[in-house]
């Protein structure tokens, strides 16, 4: 059968060198990919030309770019400084997300200083800010979950897009991240329910939890009902892009502050060969749902 939808993986979860990236691609028959690092540095810190560069490699290697992933707002709420700082950020993005072709900016809401609730006025008051920028551009921030922020799983999120309730504002559903969750959400069904009609895009990976805190493992691996997920986003007829974001090592073990801020070489180290068995691991699941999914269309 064919998918409905593609899969793609996030750059620095191979490498910082593009070459090594499309080498990947090539091998696992991938028509797109995620942009967040390249060459040592977050992607809104290249040159312009270097950007120019990038986008006419990946256009003659046949990738398309589905997402970039920014770090807006990871920064402080009651920071007027960094916000602004932020927003000069999203703008470049704006710009970049042009050149590349492609509508999502991934986005965060603001590192976790107190109760969710009490916060949430005057982060929908931001984010309702970020969306008529999205608008202006004909783009969407793609907010996704993150156990460092105040939207730390898909309940949260859902909350934010109701009270903003902006079409340039959707979700990124990232199953893996509710792992990290310290209110414990489950990933799915819980959160995919949570988020259910407004999800516009998602990342894939798997971890354990143990007594020595939450260990990532290849997709399928882990704790995450991956099966029971795909069998659904089959059934609701999800046709975007499912980008694997690898986030463990064979050999290593990524810190708590490259898991907060991934960029560089010292994050990338070793990824290939983990970002290798996640996709090796993510593409057996899929042969092993095929049966099931080709039953149901007789």
């Amino acid at each position: 059968m064919t998918w409905p939808f593609r899969l793609a993986v996030l750059t620095d979860e191979v490498s910082q060198d593009i070459e090594a990236v499309i080498r990947f691609c090539r091998d696992y028959k991938l028509e797109a990919v995620e942009l967040r690092s390249v060459d040592d540095q977050p992607l809104y810190k290249l040159t312009d030309e270097r950007i120019d560069a990038l986008a006419t490699r990946l256009q003659e290697a046949g990738l398309t770019v589905c997402g970039l992933s920014s770090p807006v707002f990871k920064c402080e709420l009651d920071d007027d400084a960094q916000i602004e700082e932020h927003i000069g950020i999203l703008q470049r993005y704006a710009e970049l997300a042009r050149r590349f072709g492609c509508r999502y900016v991934r986005g965060f809401s603001f590192w976790a200083q107190g109760p969710f609730d009490e916060a949430l006025p005057r982060i929908a008051e931001r984010l309702r800010g970020i969306a008529g920028m999205m608008e202006a551009a004909g783009l969407v921030y793609a907010l996704e979950f993150d156990p460092a922020v105040y939207a730390t799983n898909g309940a949260k999120v859902r909350q934010l897009l109701d009270a903003v309730a902006s079409p340039h504002l959707r979700a990124l559903y990232d199953p893996g991240n509710d792992l990290w969750d310290p209110d414990g959400e489950v990933p799915y069904p819980d959160g995919y329910e949570h988020l259910r009609g407004q999800i516009c895009h998602i990342h894939l990976k798997d971890a354990v939890r143990t007594a020595d805190g939450v260990q990532g493992v290849a997709i399928g691996e882990g704790e995450v009902d991956y099966r029971a997920l795909l069998l659904r986003l089959l059934a609701d007829g999800y046709d975007g892009y499912l980008v694997v974001e690898t986030h463990y090592r064979l050999r290593s073990q990524l810190t708590e502050e490259q898991l907060k801020r991934p960029s560089g070489s010292a994050f990338s180290e070793g990824g290939e060969e983990a970002s290798r068995e996640c996709m090796d691991s993510l593409l057996r699941l899929m042969e092993s749902i095929r049966p099931a999914t080709e039953q149901r269309r007789l």
